[in-house]
């Protein structure tokens, strides 16, 4: 096939997705908002091969606290709690390790510490996938309990994970 009877247009579509980049506008047509403007890399390292956490982002409140969970990568998570109604605030980081083996497959347990101002404290994060009624009668998919070195009792409540 000769390349002189490709329209351009047709051409430089052809070359551009050879080359994994856009294909530029053609004269005259606008380019769609919507579209991204970069495709993401699809690349994962060797070490994140059929590791996926259970947990990309969570929101979950109770009686004068709040959760917000967000995956950050290798089974990491950032972790933001607010208690004390929101007197008291925190971040920290959680790491998922796996399925307990003893656990019911509903149970996801996240552990790691929380930066407080007396210093990093142990956590342990238990989502539960079970129909939750917050206090403002409410209903969620999953219960939550919180536990922090130095706070007692544990903080229980209720929450939603992401689901993409």
């Amino acid at each position: 096939m000769r390349l002189s009877y490709l329209p351009a247009a047709v051409l430089s579509a052809a070359l551009a997705a050879c080359a994994g980049t856009p294909a530029p506008a053609e004269p005259g047509v606008a380019p769609d908002p919507a579209a991204p403007a970069e495709r993401p890399a699809g690349k994962i390292g060797a070490d994140q091969v059929g590791k996926v956490s259970p947990v990309p982002a969570f929101k979950g409140i109770g009686e004068h606290w709040s959760i917000d969970i967000q995956a950050s990568g290798d089974m990491q998570h950032t972790v933001a709690l607010t208690w004390g109604s929101g007197s008291y605030s925190a971040k920290g980081q959680a790491r998922y390790n796996g399925q307990p083996a003893d656990a019911p497959s509903s149970l996801i347990v996240l552990s790691g510490a929380l930066d407080t101002a007396q210093g990093a404290k142990p956590m342990i994060i238990e989502i539960v996938r079970k129909d939750c009624t917050d206090d403002g009668d409410r209903p969620h998919q999953h219960s939550v309990s919180v536990r922090v070195e130095g706070m007692d009792p544990p903080l229980q409540g209720c929450g939603d994970l992401a689901v993409y």
